[in-house]
């Protein structure tokens, strides 16, 4: 039986040009733009003067609920920026029943395309809340301003598909799927299909043509449509790969650019599977995400840690049953893996 999910539309979304100098003409007012502090001095130029801002700072639960009293009387909500600029707008928009109007300012992640926020929790990632942009936006000239690097990142929530999928698979095969989710062949191929078509568009995703961003758009786009429609099932989407990002994040306390985390994991992830991990590993190198612990200001011997405190980490977390849980690396898996995530950058 196909899936539901299948049939789901994604959220509406528009692409186009000084689409930012239109949210004064239908944002209802007063709006407040969530952004960072980086972005702000570029942007602040497009909106009136006086517009209420927040400038995130931090993603704890806590901060976000002690900034919620002064938001009284703010009317909607204009999250402008990349995951966590658009997951604080989701937050905000939750917690106070406003509007909300998503402008990414680059590729890196597909929080645009989720209702849930991705807030911490200690330093722990929980995906909390419920908000419906009314329009995803994606400006053309906003995104081709972004870095290059940044954009390319978003590789990572698309060819996590491959590693999701294949720890269902896992979980399958040991019977250890969870009963509300089900093991689901529809959802399972159309993740790996909308991963095989951005692994063959690598080229256009590499120079950022119109057709390498509709990859992974449609991939963004799919991915949090389909979680919501399949009963908050991530299984079909993530897996290993975001699991290490998160372990990684909690032992050293940093935050990373999201798709260059990922993509170490979807290469740590494959090769747990024994399955595509060159192929996977030179794809990434060649559309020039910069993948290596020292890109993200960490060592290989964080990365050795978190490996090795993975299986505890995924069981004390509750995270869904796959290959993380039962995989020891070894010294042998640690050098295989820096020598495929290091290659010669970005093409080796």
């Amino acid at each position: 039986m196909t899936h539901p999910a299948l049939a789901i539309a994604p959220f509406p979304t528009v692409f186009g040009r000084n689409l930012l100098a239109e949210v004064p003409a239908f944002a209802a007012p007063p709006f407040l733009v969530v952004t960072m502090a980086d972005l702000w001095p570029r942007f602040r130029g497009a909106f009136p003067e006086g517009t209420p801002v927040h400038l995130v700072e931090t993603m704890e639960r806590a901060a976000l609920e002690a900034a919620l009293p002064g938001l009284a009387g703010i009317a909607s909500v204009v999250g402008l920026g990349g995951g966590q600029a658009i997951d604080c707008a989701k937050y905000f928009a939750w917690r106070r029943n406003l509007p909300l109007h998503q402008f990414p300012t680059s590729l890196s992640v597909d929080a645009m395309y989720g209702q849930r926020a991705g807030v911490r929790e200690n330093g722990i990632v929980r995906y909390v809340g419920w908000a419906r942009p009314e329009t995803v936006y994606f400006d053309l000239d906003i995104l081709a301003a972004a870095p290059a690097q940044i954009n390319r990142a978003g590789i990572g929530d698309v060819f996590c598909f491959f590693t999701g999928v294949w720890d269902w698979d896992y979980a399958r095969d040991r019977g250890r799927t969870e009963a509300k989710w089900p093991y689901d062949a529809a959802l399972a191929a159309e993740s790996l299909a909308r991963a095989e078509a951005a692994l063959a568009g690598w080229r256009e995703i590499r120079d950022l043509t119109p057709a390498g961003i509709a990859l992974i758009v449609e991939g963004f786009r799919w991915g949090g449509a389909s979680f919501h429609a399949a009963g908050w099932c991530p299984r079909h989407i993530e897996g290993v790969e975001h699991y290490l990002f998160y372990a990684l994040e909690a032992m050293t306390g940093r935050k990373f650019l999201h798709g260059q985390a990922v993509c170490l994991g979807i290469v740590a992830g494959a090769m747990m599977h024994g399955r595509r991990a060159d192929e996977l590993a030179g794809a990434i190198r060649r559309i020039g995400v910069d993948m290596r612990p020292e890109a993200m200001g960490i060592g290989w011997d964080d990365v050795a840690r978190a490996l090795a405190a993975l299986p505890g980490f995924v069981r004390d977390q509750g995270l869904p049953y796959g290959v993380a849980h039962d995989f020891a690396a070894t010294d042998a898996f640690l050098a295989d893996l820096r020598r495929r995530v290091e290659g010669e950058l970005p093409g080796g």
